[in-house]
């Protein structure tokens, strides 16, 4: 369940928070979090090697509600996500990924913002492609955050869907989420395990602001 999803992000940056203070030494830089690239994989099967920030075309300066389809008539939004003139992946808005830490609207553009939380900043990239025939297209998301210097949580989202070729303003596809906590060696939480977290999920998105 989202829901599910929403609280156990909260105890990866909030048990991480608690965390840092135990340690010491050099933390990695925000700088060097998000690679300048990566390989995404499309829905037709095809792979493409793209910079950070590249986007879909098909998607250039439009605004999507996603939703979690539970499989059962019902569904949960999780983002309304806006792209930007190049179909590039720029923020979650009206965010529901622990909104309490990182605001409503999380953002996706490379830079270091801070959070609700005193010394606790993250930084966050895209990498988007679609098909050679723009039916289908990926996005890689990546999310690091950190306290004074110190990398302390990380977290990767995947989705790959296909337009609905009866509906230019729905799509559909699979979501697949993965979060991870680094915390020092020698150093243990009650129930941080529980804050790693890897799942997949299917969804259908809707054009919810017109070109």
């Amino acid at each position: 369940m989202t829901s599910q999803r929403i609280v156990r992000w909260t105890v990866i940056v909030g048990l991480s928070f608690v965390g840092v203070g135990l340690m010491s030494g050099c933390g990695a830089a925000a700088a060097n979090a998000i690679p300048d690239a990566t390989t995404v994989e499309l829905p037709d099967g095809t792979t493409q090697e793209v910079s950070l920030g590249a986007g879909v075309a098909s998607l250039a300066d439009s605004t999507w509600t996603f939703n979690q389809d539970l499989g059962n008539g019902q569904f949960i939004r999780f983002a309304t996500i806006a792209f930007g003139p190049e179909g590039n992946l720029t923020s979650f808005e009206n965010n529901t990924l622990a909104p309490e830490i990182f605001g409503d609207t999380l953002f996706f553009d490379g830079e270091v913002h801070a959070t609700s939380q005193q010394g606790l900043s993250y930084t966050a990239g895209t990498f988007g492609a679609e098909t050679n025939d723009a039916t289908g297209f990926a996005f890689e998301g990546q999310v690091a955050a950190f306290f004074a210097g110190f990398q302390i949580a990380t977290g990767e989202a995947n989705a790959s869907g296909t337009f609905d070729p009866d509906d230019p303003d729905r799509m559909t596809g699979t979501v697949s989420i993965k979060t991870e906590v680094n915390l020092p060696l020698g150093i243990t939480l009650p129930g941080v395990e529980d804050a790693n977290i890897d799942e997949t999920f299917e969804f259908f998105a809707t054009r919810s602001v017109q070109d």
